[in-house]
């Protein structure tokens, strides 16, 4: 028995495949479909989902903590002379990390799915949640890179979980849609999530499904169309009332604000109600800009406010969706069997399938519909935006020989030649996994070789992913790189006097074994409330 995980930046799932092939969403304790990915954690007890979210609305809301997702791969270990700051869940002294948090978010998750999987009789009544280790897929975004899968490994890991495989979120989308549907089909997932997007673009067969390229955005989703609203209340009511909304009321702001994209997506226009220091105040939003609205320019004075238009306001959000779009689709080239080699074109698509919640914004759709020229169905039977990741996740651990994913960056190792350093790449971007490589270089004895993920030649312009210490003499050395299904990497050296030898792959800001057992033990002390 295994299940697939959605671990979301807004909210989290969880489903697994049920005898007859069919995957099925696990509910959560609560008896929804979803939970917030949002954590009330004072280091001793910890709360998860709609209660933690609840906290956020008590003054002062201590120690709730969101949005964790885009914080993933970002420092834990600082090392010293580096000026990165410390990390930004630093709890009781312990550093926690995005991956710790991200792990009391799975490790309810893992709970509810145990104790309902017992109710179901799909898993032994005897077992012991906290112990019994439960087989699982966990999707990311597919930007990610190697040290951002590792991040959720080990988050995963720390929550009692057996990772048995990491898989893009597109994918997970695209397995949803199509092992399901049964298409023969070139298609497009636009996902856009809570805090994260990608769009990748897929051959579905009856028989596999192959990525041919992948784009991402590690900070763009629904919570920037809600930052739009905010940023207006905020504005509107100082407009009106001459006052400013206490921080204190922060998180009514951003509530307020996510129930009215929500209303905009079903109604042409919303009202917001809020209470500035007595003071009632309500605000009227609208979708679009009506065809007869008149001229453009705004009256100026006291108490003076433009109007909200949600479609004008998130053009540059559009826009930004827009680039990534086009720049997936150059960077697939059509094979000869296609009709001669070019860059692929909309018209070489079958189908744009949108998923991630924030898909249900009608600007999304009329977006990808402008620029496509092509209709863009709103509504697949049997595919839902909110859970058809966790479902193709819990898909693909039965149907893994039959996924082709892609790099989701370049990877290769600072080299330096006529006294220029540059980054030699060894592994290319949107070439299939697993993929591996080797290259001999010349090295000095006793040689550090860099590790570096990206798509520049210069070293300050991609990231760096690790450093090897050969402990060589002077002479040719190989390096061999592989990066399995997951996107997890693994090297090795082929160096005097050593021979060849699994080399570990040492990252400056992240160490795996050393984090994993400290971080699972502190994790698993948590008393996790229901």
């Amino acid at each position: 028995m295994h299940i697939g995980i959605d671990l979301g930046t807004t909210y989290s799932c969880c489903a697994y495949v049920d005898d007859d092939g069919t995957p099925r969403i696990i509910p959560t304790a609560e008896g929804e479909t979803t939970t917030p990915s949002v954590v009330w954690f004072d280091g001793c007890a910890a709360e998860v989902g709609r209660r933690a979210n609840a906290r956020k609305l008590v003054s002062p809301a201590l120690h709730v903590y969101e949005f964790i997702k885009r914080d993933i791969g970002k420092p834990i270990e600082v090392p010293n002379g580096c000026d990165d700051p410390a990390a930004p869940y630093e709890i009781g002294g312990f550093r926690y990390g995005a991956a710790g948090i991200s792990a009391i978010v799975l490790r309810k998750l893992k709970r509810d799915a145990v104790r309902w999987l017992k109710r179901q009789k799909k898993i032994e009544a005897e077992i012991d949640e906290r112990q019994f280790q439960l087989d699982a897929v966990i999707t990311v975004p597919a930007y990610f890179g190697e040290k951002e899968r590792q991040e959720t490994k080990l988050a995963g890991c720390a929550a009692g979980l057996n990772v048995i495989g990491i898989i893009n979120e597109p994918t997970a989308a695209a397995l949803s849609y199509g092992l399901m549907n049964h298409p023969n089909a070139r298609i497009m997932v636009f996902d856009l999530g809570g805090g994260t997007f990608d769009v990748t673009i897929l051959e579905m067969t009856e028989n596999d499904a192959i990525v041919l390229g992948s784009r991402g955005h590690g900070a763009l989703g629904g919570r920037d169309w809600d930052q739009l609203i905010e940023e207006y209340i905020y504005e509107a009511v100082h407009a009106r009332t001459g006052r400013s909304i206490p921080e204190s009321a922060g998180f009514e702001v951003q509530q307020r604000a996510l129930e009215a994209k929500h209303s905009l997506s079903d109604a042409h226009e919303a009202t917001v109600f809020i209470n500035v220091d007595g003071i009632d105040v309500d605000l009227r939003l609208m979708r679009e800009r009506p065809a007869d609205a008149g001229s453009e320019l705004e009256m100026e004075g006291a108490g003076a406010t433009q109007d909200f238009y949600f479609e004008e306001r998130a053009l540059d959000l559009l826009t930004q969706c827009r680039v990534l779009c086009q720049s997936v689709l150059a960077g697939v080239t059509i094979p000869q069997s296609w009709g001669g080699s070019r860059p692929m074109t909309w018209a070489d698509l079958d189908e744009i399938v949108l998923a991630g919640g924030s898909c249900r914004m009608p600007m999304v759709a009329k977006m990808l519909e402008k620029i496509s020229g092509r209709t863009v169905r709103r509504h697949i039977e049997g595919f839902d935006y909110d859970t058809a990741v966790a479902m193709g996740a819990a898909l693909y651990g039965r149907h893994r020989s039959r996924v082709q994913d892609v790099v989701a960056h370049s990877i290769g190792v600072k080299v330096e030649q006529n006294d220029r350093q540059f980054i030699e790449p060894l592994l290319v971007k949107d070439a299939p996994l697993p993929a591996s490589a080797e290259k001999r270089f010349r090295a000095r004895p006793n040689a550090v070789l860099w590790i570096y993920e990206g798509e520049s030649t210069l070293a300050d312009e991609c990231v760096l992913r690790g450093r090897l210490e050969l402990e060589n003499q002077e002479g040719n050395v190989a390096i061999a790189m592989r990066l399995d299904d997951s996107g997890i990497l693994t090297v090795t050296a082929d160096c005097p006097p050593n021979g060849k030898q699994l080399v570990e792959l040492r990252n400056e800001l992240f160490a795996f074994g050393t984090r994993c057992t400290s971080l699972r033990e502190r994790v698993q002390s948590i008393a996790l409330n229901s």
